[in-house]
């Protein structure tokens, strides 16, 4: 009875949280995006988009805009058959400000929110997003803030803790602690969850990572799954950026065309752990559960 009355008190917080949110990104004036300073490592926030996303991607990347840590770039990248003439004006309008929009080749699913940035700016730090969120003005600041703590490991505000079944083995995905906040050292056994915002070092993956035919045929729409062994197999841990609620605040509208209903409700996830396991050989013990 006492877990589902927290459950259902962290939902009734989270609606709260996402009424205001949504209020303050709407009603604060635009500004500039970017910062002014000179970093010897920049920061660049990364995120995909399609079509049926532009009537409301205007919202979430505001939220990028306002953050109380500006990055160096935010770019959003597009297959190659968009064309301009389907941006809306409220996402045209908004390049004054620095947001970026890029066509390019590829149909790489979720993939392609990191996939391009990691390889054209190979130096520089990482920030992925989602389109369809609404983020807090502290993310980006919580990120940098955890990264300088840990420099080598992948730094998420959100992330699950995997776990094991009684024979040792790999648990299925929904058995494993989601939003785990239990632990803010570095591990192999966290993954991290690009909907709450993940920051990626420079270097910081497996070579094969960018391997467009391993992608499409292992792991093509579980993004966060072909991510997480890129960085075991590059010996890359994984550690949690504390923050107050892990899941920022999901645009209402958007739900319907999440690839996360099809990967977590029809467990699509479970597969395509097994076929990266399998293909890249990896044992559990490699996980450090």
């Amino acid at each position: 009875m006492l877990l589902v009355m927290k459950t259902l008190a962290y939902r009734i917080y989270r609606k709260i949280i996402y009424f205001f949110r949504r209020i303050y990104v709407s009603a604060a004036p635009m500004r500039g995006a970017l910062t002014h300073e000179k970093r010897p490592v920049r920061v660049i926030v990364s995120l995909t988009s399609y079509p049926e996303r532009f009537s409301h991607i205007h919202i979430a990347l505001k939220s990028i805009m306002l953050q109380t840590m500006k990055p160096d770039k935010i770019i959003v990248w597009l297959d190659d058959d968009v064309d301009r003439a389907q941006l809306t004006p409220r996402m045209l309008a908004l390049e004054k400000y620095g947001i970026e929009y890029r066509s390019m080749p590829g149909d790489f699913k979720p993939h392609k929110k990191y996939f391009h940035a990691m390889q054209e700016f190979p130096d520089d730090i990482i920030v992925t997003v989602d389109d369809d969120q609404i983020y807090s003005r502290d993310m980006i600041e919580t990120l940098i803030k955890t990264h300088e703590r840990y420099p080598d490991a992948v730094c998420a505000r959100r992330v699950h803790k995997m776990t094991k079944n009684p024979d040792g083995t790999i648990a299925p995905y929904n058995e494993w602690l989601g939003e785990y906040c239990g632990c803010d050292k570095p591990s192999h056994a966290l993954v991290a969850t690009g909907v709450g915002g993940v920051l990626y070092p420079p270097h910081c993956l497996y070579e094969k990572a960018f391997d467009t035919e391993l992608i499409t045929r292992l792991c093509l729409k579980a993004d966060d799954i072909w991510l997480k062994f890129m960085e075991l197999l590059n010996g890359t841990r994984v550690v949690w950026a504390p923050c107050r609620v892990p899941m920022p605040c999901l645009l209402e509208k958007e739900q319907g065309t999440s690839l996360r209903s099809e990967n977590v409700g029809r467990n699509r996830n479970d597969a395509y752990f097994s076929m990266v396991r399998d293909y890249f050989n990896v044992q559990a013990d490699a996980f450090e559960i």
